[in-house]
């Protein structure tokens, strides 16, 4: 026999034989016991088919029909004959459990075996995969982890669409923590997707907003033309021997004043490219979903960081940058393995939202583990020159004069003027910019002076 089920068949009929002998009976049916004990299985089947049509009471005619059908590889049929048996009796239900866990089985590790021969070079495996699946989902349609496989054959293939409908099919029938969490990821996977189109298409319209924004900081000559390029005319202004000029760019519509190498004013209206959201949106949807998958997931299994590293990227992604501090809140209460990680980025989303107290004290604790780490190092000293920025523009928006800032930047300096000299950083022309900045607006022209011609020299030797 070529499976355990037609084995269990065959023993049931030789049973009815010994007990019941050869007893009155419809001829189709006397004629299938007789087809099964001469192996003629195809006849025994038609005589089978004849006969639940004719007596669709008759449990055994049921049972050994679906017996039989599985061991024809017609798991469906099977399933459809062992469902009428027992709706007529649970006399062979022990029997019916044992051939659909066979059958199951028998599919199941064949269906592991060919994924894991499975890859790009042998992508024939995952369509025999596939087919051992669908047939282990055909003789037990009630487990959920034959989805989960499933999910996991189309999740390698990059088929993220099936897959998605494979683990949904597994949560949904089990709660399939493990599905539920593949799903997020396959959210994440399908938003970037989206986003990396919008930034395709977007490409040139994202880069002169950038630009645009990089303009409004930019405080000498050479740093101007690396952001926005060669102007599209140059004015001179003033006398004969005068150092000022104005340059124009078309495309913005901006004009830059300079005296000598340095920015003394800017003028342009608003600037709003053309950009097509399409994709942009198609992502955000995306990353909803994942979000939605990843807080079940994590509701669940709150030890996981794969996950919370994946939520995290959900929440930012999606703009929800107060669900997530508040995630990563409870998680440094309670994480006592992933501290210093943890504790950078809740100061990264201190940041993001303002809270800029909160984050340096994040981005300090991280830094006790590691007093050297350039990263943390930096951190520090950004959120400080931040901080600055956002109160001028504080002070500015009131029409104040406060020189609230001064102490911010001041708090910033040391830690810049250290990373300055290490090697993570020297050759950092956007570092030395910053504290050039710094420099000039606490009124200390001549390290400004150095350190605007250090970020010169840094961006020249890049080039």
């Amino acid at each position: 026999m070529k499976f355990h089920a037609i084995k269990l068949v065959i023993l049931a009929t030789v049973a009815s034989f010994m007990f019941l002998g050869y007893q009155c009976g419809s001829p189709e049916f006397t004629g299938a016991k007789v087809h099964i004990q001469q192996k003629n299985y195809k006849e025994a089947i038609r005589l089978l088919e004849i006969e639940v049509q004719k007596n669709p009471q008759n449990e055994e005619a049921w049972f050994f029909l679906g017996g039989l059908k599985a061991d024809q590889g017609d798991l469906v049929g099977m399933n459809h004959s062992f469902n009428a048996a027992l709706k007529i009796s649970p006399k062979h239900a022990a029997e019916i459990r044992a051939m659909r866990f066979n059958q199951w089985g028998q599919n199941l590790n064949a269906g592991v075996n060919y994924l894991e021969k499975a890859s790009s070079d042998s992508a024939q495996y995952f369509e025999k995969s596939i087919n051992a699946f669908q047939k282990a989902i055909d003789a037990w349609p009630d487990t959920s982890l034959t989805y989960r496989y499933m999910g996991y054959v189309y999740n390698n293939k990059q088929d993220y669409d099936n897959a998605l409908v494979a683990f949904q099919k597994a949560w949904d029938m089990g709660k399939d923590l493990e599905s539920i969490k593949r799903s997020g990821a396959i959210y994440l996977i399908q938003g970037d997707q989206h986003k990396n189109n919008f930034e395709n298409t977007n490409a040139l319209a994202l880069k002169n907003l950038k630009n645009f924004e990089e303009a409004k900081r930019a405080n000498a000559k050479d740093k101007m033309k690396d952001v926005l390029g060669v102007p599209d005319s140059v004015i001179k202004v003033g006398p004969k021997n005068s150092t000022k000029e104005n340059w124009f760019y078309k495309t913005y519509q901006m004009t830059v004043s300079f005296d000598g190498d340095k920015v003394i004013d800017r003028k342009s209206p608003p600037y709003k490219p053309a950009i097509d959201s399409t994709e942009h949106r198609a992502a955000q949807v995306l990353y909803d979903k994942a979000v939605k998958n990843l807080e079940i997931a994590r509701a669940a299994d709150p030890k996981d960081n794969e996950t919370l590293q994946r939520l995290l990227k959900g929440y930012v992604e999606s703009n929800r940058i107060e669900p997530a501090v508040k995630e990563f809140e409870k998680v440094v209460a309670t994480d006592t393995t992933n501290i210093k990680t943890n504790r950078f980025i809740l100061g990264v989303l201190y940041r993001t939202i303002g809270k800029f107290d909160e984050a340096i004290g994040q981005f300090k604790e991280a830094s006790k583990m590691d007093p050297n780490d350039c990263e943390v190092m930096f951190d520090i000293a950004a959120t400080y020159y931040n901080w600055g920025v956002d109160l001028i523009k504080t002070s500015e928006d009131k029409a104040d004069q406060s020189d609230a800032y001064k102490a911010k930047w001041q708090a910033a300096l040391p830690v810049f003027e250290k990373l300055s000299q290490m090697d993570c950083k020297k050759e950092d022309d956007a570092l030395w910019e910053t504290m050039g900045a710094i420099y000039a607006r606490l009124g200390q022209q001549d390290k400004a002076m150095k350190a605007f011609d250090q970020a010169d020299k840094v961006r020249k030797q890049k080039k």
